[in-house]
């Protein structure tokens, strides 16, 4: 072979490699650099500080990034609360979890006669005793149905203010980079007392009588948590519907201060009423609850406990559409 020959195909082949790398470059997956990685999440950390500093009760509310930054302090116990069923905790909880989080089933913290009701004081501070709580423990809740806001309505209820829920949730960790566990945390027993001279059941929990009272009451709003087909179906006469879900953005945090405000205010629920709050069995009315009273500091926000359920046991009057 000549080399003029030679030359021809090696300028050939040189070129062809130069055009698969050049193919092969423009597949590449940009990757952020260590340090612009760490840019994005200081930015993202600060973000999530500024709009919950701008609720009502900011202490109320925990973001991933500040959690990210105590998860193993001795001090805070994180709980899992997705066990609403104990098949629903089989499939969630063991196949991942956030890191030292302790599962906890809604079955050990309702009420044995009055099903679907709160626990009674003494249940439940047994109940989180046993799961390693003392009083000076710094709670944190997260789930993904309501089941974190039950839980946090009924402790604050009870007197105990040192918790939070985790905003965004396990959805939210992960979407940050943050590791998952798949092994199942366990503290020891403690002793956890409720200081019940610190109860606030008076005014946030309303009761069957309270509700029916209220109806047509220019003072009071009775606020349906559920979604809007089935507010259509059927509810609570007078009552006005706000669904749960509104109150999130897509990732499953909460909305901001300001954006609630107004979901609330264009339903004429404003701060100077009463507000009762209900669902099927007082779990999702428990996140509108939070809404109001925690993120909005709405002074007269109720949770109606038994909620619809207890309403059609007790063949009350309904309204349609």
């Amino acid at each position: 072979m000549s080399i003029p020959v030679l030359i021809i195909i090696l300028i050939v082949t040189i070129a062809g490699v130069s055009f698969l790398g050049g193919c092969n470059r423009k597949q590449t997956v940009y990757t952020p650099a260590p340090v612009e990685q760490e840019k994005e999440d200081a930015a993202a950390s600060l973000a999530a500080a500024d709009k919950i500093a701008g609720y009502a009760h900011p202490e109320a509310l925990i973001s991933v990034y500040e959690l990210n930054e105590i998860i193993f302090d001795p001090s805070t116990l994180t709980f899992d609360t997705r066990g609403r069923t104990n098949n629903i905790y089989q499939k969630s909880y063991p196949i991942g979890h956030i890191p030292g989080a302790i599962p906890i089933l809604y079955s050990h913290y309702y009420h044995p006669v009055y099903i679907g009701r709160i626990a009674s004081p003494l249940q439940l501070q047994n109940v989180l005793g046993k799961s390693g709580v003392s009083n000076n423990t710094n709670i944190v809740l997260y789930g993904n149905d309501g089941l974190q806001a039950r839980l946090y309505w009924a402790l604050k209820m009870y007197g105990y203010d040192s918790v939070k829920i985790l905003d965004g949730g396990l959805d939210k960790w992960k979407e940050s980079g943050y590791d998952i566990s798949t092994v199942k945390s366990k503290r020891s027993t403690s002793t956890f007392e409720f200081d019940l001279t610190k109860s606030t059941a008076e005014s946030m929990l309303a009761t069957l009588d309270e509700v029916e009272a209220s109806i047509g009451s220019g003072s009071c709003v009775i606020v349906d948590a559920r979604s809007k087909e089935e507010y259509i179906k059927e509810h609570i006469p007078g009552s006005v519907n706000v669904a749960w879900s509104l109150l999130f953005n897509k990732d499953m945090t909460f909305k901001t201060a300001p954006d609630l405000k107004q979901l609330f205010e264009d339903k004429i629920i404003t701060k100077d009423k009463k507000v009762i709050v209900y669902a099927n069995d007082g779990i999702l009315s428990s996140l509108v609850w939070f809404a109001l009273s925690e993120l909005l500091g709405y002074p007269s926000a109720k949770n109606y406990d038994g909620s619809f359920n207890e309403w059609l046991q007790y063949q009350r009057q309904v309204e349609k559409g």
